[in-house]
């Protein structure tokens, strides 16, 4: 079974977005084309890299951003893999879902492009060394700053049950909110290092980000130059 899709199954098939937000349209995004909806209600479940498990290295966002309220040319490269997927669960939609996602992510101008590029560069990976998801798979008209209840929930139905199948040796969270969401799953977690996503690279914040690298590449087994 590949990693990954007993965790995205579950997601799909037993919770649904209405276990999460307890309704399907509450924090539903508001005042978008109805051609958008499909994608909306549609979960996000990232990527599991072909060589993951050389690493274990699992980084973990808040959740998807919402885009424009046209779909993006990324959206039609990678959403209709992701519904079929929502819709009719296998492995083979799966694999489907995975690669689509995949080849888009890395075009993405501010999580991928900048946040999680920094974190990749700092522990010296590759994109097929790591996996990559969301906390919370669904887009919401709050942005990040859904509830505390959902995010209570993103920790107890999908972010924990996702750790507990990839079995990582280390968790990146982008950002103090993915670290705090995670802790909420009331378990114990594997080595956490939190990334500072901050927009203003301060000096503060780079010392942060420099402490955290060192982490990495500690962890990893790896050094600054090689």
């Amino acid at each position: 079974m590949q990693l990954g899709y007993k965790s995205a199954q579950r997601v799909v098939r037993d919770y649904r977005r209405e276990a999460f937000f307890g309704g399907i349209d509450i924090d539903f995004p508001k005042n978008r084309p109805l051609e958008l909806r499909d994608d909306d209600l549609t979960p996000q479940l990232g990527y599991v890299g072909e060589c993951y498990s050389e690493t274990r290295v699992l980084i973990l966002g808040i959740n998807p951003g919402n885009g424009p309220d046209v779909r993006s040319k990324a959206d039609e490269q990678m959403m209709p893999a992701l519904i079929s997927f929502a819709n009719n669960p296998s492995q083979e939609r799966f694999d489907q879902a995975q690669k689509a996602y995949k080849a888009v992510c890395v075009t993405w101008p501010v999580w991928w492009r900048r946040r999680c590029s920094e974190v990749i560069g700092a522990g010296k990976l590759e994109l097929e060394e790591v996996a990559y998801s969301n906390c919370l798979p669904w887009r919401t008209e709050s942005g990040t700053a859904f509830t505390p209840s959902v995010q209570e929930k993103a920790a107890k139905l999908y972010a924990y049950p996702l750790i507990e199948e990839l079995q990582p040796k280390l968790i990146i969270a982008l950002g103090k909110c993915a670290t705090k969401i995670l802790r909420l799953a009331g378990q114990e977690l594997p080595l956490l290092i939190t990334w500072n996503c901050a927009q203003a690279a301060t000096p503060a914040v780079l010392e942060e980000r420099a402490k955290a690298a060192a982490e990495i590449l500690t962890v990893l087994g790896r050094r600054h130059g090689n």
